[in-house]
């Protein structure tokens, strides 16, 4: 009796287990969220001329929404990105590749322009298995902590996926 109780009890965690994960790779249609993604600079800064740099590397980190849950939630990020700061005022442009836990990508491309936060914005361009067809406009500002190579963004916008 206890073996069958047993098996019964882990037959019902097996299912709540493969429901959780369909609702977790099951995404709306459309949608808005706010979200903060938290990076770290890799790459090179060359002096062009007096207040002039040429800024170019990569910016990888986390995204968290701040809903805690929903869309690109606890996605890794690699941004890669290059622009100009001409006394103090940076303006660049770039593009990002968001992977989830499940291993599919979001793909977007972005720019912006200011100093020192850098104000922009950014679309999304597709994405593989759940977010393929990806698209949406989005705000975001973004900022480095003090001199350091890391820094954070702010990312506000919409999504849709193809009905």
């Amino acid at each position: 009796m206890k073996t069958k109780a047993m098996v019964a009890m882990l037959g019902g965690f097996a299912l709540v287990l493969f429901l959780a994960t369909s609702a977790h790779a099951q995404l709306p249609k459309r949608g808005e969220y706010t979200s903060v993604f938290g990076w770290a600079f890799a790459g090179k800064v060359m002096e062009i001329e007096k207040d002039h740099l040429w800024i170019y590397g990569d910016y990888s980190g986390t995204v968290f929404n701040d809903a805690g849950r929903g869309f690109l939630h606890q996605t890794a990020w690699v941004c890669s990105g290059s622009g100009h700061n001409v006394k103090g005022v940076y303006k660049g442009a770039g593009d990002c590749v968001a992977t989830d836990a499940d291993g599919e990508k979001a793909l977007l491309v972005w720019k912006c322009e200011g100093g020192p936060r850098c104000d922009g914005d950014f679309q999304w361009t597709g994405g593989t298995g759940k977010y393929k067809g990806l698209r949406g406009n989005n705000t975001f500002n973004s900022g480095s902590v003090g001199t350091t190579n890391q820094g954070y963004a702010l990312l506000r916008g919409e999504w849709e996926l193809p009905e």
